[in-house]
C-alpha cells in the first residue's frame, strides 16, 4: 500500500488488522525473531527493489525489554531479498515510554530530535526506513528527518502493516 509522509513514500504489506496484525503482535511481543525475518522477505518479494544503500531500522527504545529490535528482523528479511545491507543508523536521543504506550495525539508530538543518527552511518547514502507499524507516521518521518541531518537520503519509509488512519493518508499498501 503506497503512502506519502512528509515526501516519503511508504509501503507497507497491508492494514494493521486481522492476520497481519497477529503476526505482527507474534513478532513484537512473542519472541519469534525468525518470523521477522519471515516476514521482512514477504515484503521484500511483493515490493520492488528501491534504488537504495542501506535499510535502517527504528531502533528499539532504551531500556527496551525486548531481546531483539523487530524492525531490525523485518529490514534483514528484505534485505535478503533486495540484496542491499542494513544497518543501525538511528539512536534514541532520550529514554521515551514506548510509542504503543501513547495514544495518537500524543505520537503525533514526538519532538523532531528524538533520534540521533550513529555517526557516519547514514552519511551520503540513499536509506529505507523500516518499521513494524505505521501507526501515525510520525516515527519514521522524524527517523527521516535524523538522515537528513545526518546527511543521508531517505527514499521509502517500508512497515509491516499501517493504521487504517494513516492508510487514508499516505499508506501503500500491498
Amino acid at each position: 500500500m503506497p503512502m506519502e509522509l512528509e515526501g516519503l513514500p511508504l509501503w507497507s504489506g497491508g492494514e494493521h488488522d486481522g492476520v497481519l496484525r497477529e503476526l505482527v503482535l507474534a513478532l513484537k511481543y512473542g519472541g519469534d525473531r525468525p518470523l521477522g525475518v519471515a516476514m521482512g522477505r514477504a515484503l521484500g518479494r511483493v515490493f520492488p527493489r528501491p534504488e537504495a544503500d542501506l535499510l535502517v531500522p527504528v531502533p528499539l527504545h532504551r531500556g527496551s525489554e525486548r531481546a531483539y529490535n523487530q524492525s531490525l528482523a523485518l529490514a534483514e528479511g528484505a534485505a535478503k531479498e533486495w540484496k542491499l545491507p542494513t544497518g543501525e543508523g538511528l539512536v534514541w536521543s532520550e529514554r521515551r515510554r514506548e510509542q504503543t504506550s501513547l495514544g495518537r495525539e500524543e505520537r503525533k508530538k514526538l519532538p523532531r530530535d528524538v533520534f540521533s543518527p550513529v555517526p557516519g552511518s547514514v552519511e551520503g547514502k540513499r536509506i529505507v526506513l523500516v518499521d513494524d507499524v505505521a501507526t501515525t507516521g510520525s516515527t519514521l518521518e522524524r527517523a527521516a528527518e535524523t538522515v537528513r541531518r545526518g546527511g543521508g537520503v531517505p527514499v521509502l519509509a517500508l512497515s509491516w502493516t499501517c493504521a487504517p488512519r494513516t492508510k487514508e493518508r499516505a499508506c501503500s499498501v500491498r
